[in-house]
C-alpha cells in the first residue's frame, strides 16, 4: 500500500556512515539549491531508485519502496503490507540504519482496484475531495485534488501509465507533503513502518479519505442540480458554511445503499484484506533483522 517515502537523518555518526558508503551508492551529480539569499549546491547519491542527499545538517533519502521491491520502475503490480515490511527490513540490513533515527518526512500510500464501470469514467465524475475540487493537471487519466495543502488526494488511471501490465486498474492515492500529517498518524519513523498496528492506521486513512469524496453517480435518477459543478461550487459559497457539507448528506442519501461511491469503498475494502492476508511481521529484532510472523492474526484480520 506504501509507495514513495522521504526520511531524514540527522544523527551525524549514522550520515557519515551511510553518506560514505561508496561500494553502495552511486554518484549521480549536484543540484542548487536556495537557502535564504544563499544558493548552495548540493550532492546527490543513489542506490537502485533511492536517492540520498545530503544537507549541511541532515541526510535525505527518497524513492518509491514499491519499486525498489519489484527492482523494476513500476509499481503497478499488487504490494502486500508483507512486502513493505521486509523491503524497509532490507533496506535497513543494507545500510546498516538504526530505524528509529529515520525520521519521515514525506508519505504516500494508496489502493489499486478494478472498478465495475471503466476507469476513466470513474475519474470523470470525481468531483470534491473534502471541500477542494479534483483538477485534471495532466492528458492522461489523473485528477489531484488539495494540491496547496499539506496532503493531497490523487486518482488516476494506472493501466494508462502501465498499459502492459494491467488494465481497468484504478489508483486512489493519498500523498503527504508534511510531516505533521504523518505525525497526526502516529507515525514518525521508519521503526514505526515495520510495525503492524500502524498499518491498520494508514488503512483507516485511506478509507476516510475516499470517504470524503464526492462522486456522481449518474446511473440514478436524482435531481439534475446533483450532477451540476456549479451547484457544489455555489453551496460552497454560501453564507451557510453547512451547506455544502449538509447537501453532500443529502445527496448520499437519496443514492441509496447501492451506490458507486459505497461500491469502491467494498471493492477497496475487499482488496485490502487481501492484502493483508498474507503472512505478517509481528515482532521484529532490529540487530538482526529477523521477524516472527503470526500466521492466524495476519489470516483473521
Amino acid at each position: 500500500m506504501i509507495d514513495f517515502i522521504k526520511f531524514k537523518i540527522t544523527d551525524e555518526a549514522l550520515i557519515e556512515k551511510v553518506w560514505n558508503n561508496d561500494n553502495l551508492l552511486v554518484y549521480e551529480g549536484k543540484s542548487e539549491k536556495r537557502f535564504k539569499d544563499e544558493i548552495k549546491e548540493l550532492v546527490i547519491k543513489s542506490y537502485k531508485n533511492l536517492y540520498f542527499t545530503k544537507y549541511q545538517n541532515r541526510l535525505e533519502i527518497k524513492g518509491s519502496i514499491h519499486c525498489y521491491f519489484n527492482d523494476e520502475p513500476h509499481n503497478a503490480n499488487d504490494f502486500y503490507i508483507s512486502d513493505c515490511i521486509d523491503t524497509i527490513i532490507e533496506i535497513k540490513t543494507i545500510f546498516n540504519l538504526d530505524l528509529n533515527k529515520c525520521y519521515l518526512i514525506n508519505l504516500e500510500y494508496g489502493i489499486n482496484i478494478k472498478p465495475n464501470i471503466p476507469v476513466p469514467e470513474l475519474i470523470l465524475n470525481l468531483i470534491y475531495h473534502e471541500k477542494r475540487p479534483f483538477n485534471r493537471p495532466r492528458k492522461f487519466d489523473y485528477k489531484i485534488a488539495g494540491n496547496e495543502a499539506y496532503k493531497h488526494v490523487k486518482a488516476y488511471d494506472k493501466s494508462v501509465q502501465f498499459p502492459n501490465l494491467c488494465n481497468n486498474t484504478f489508483r486512489f492515492e493519498v500523498k503527504t507533503k508534511q510531516a505533521k500529517f504523518i505525525n497526526n498518524l502516529g507515525i514518525y519513523t521508519l521503526q514505526n513502518l515495520t510495525e503492524k498496528t500502524h498499518y491498520e492506521t494508514i488503512i483507516n486513512s485511506l478509507l476516510k479519505e475516499w470517504d470524503n469524496v464526492l462522486l456522481f453517480d449518474k446511473s440514478k435518477k436524482l435531481d439534475s442540480k446533483y450532477y451540476n459543478p456549479q451547484f457544489w461550487e455555489e453551496c460552497l459559497m454560501a453564507k451557510n458554511r453547512n451547506k455544502f457539507n449538509n447537501q453532500k448528506k443529502s445527496y448520499y442519501m437519496k443514492l441509496g445503499n447501492d451506490n458507486l461511491h459505497t461500491n469502491i469503498k467494498k471493492t477497496m475494502e475487499r482488496k485490502i484484506k487481501y492484502l493483508k492476508s498474507v503472512q505478517i511481521p509481528t515482532t521484529i529484532n532490529l540487530e538482526t533483522a529477523q521477524y516472527g510472523i503470526n500466521f492466524n492474526d495476519a489470516v483473521n484480520n
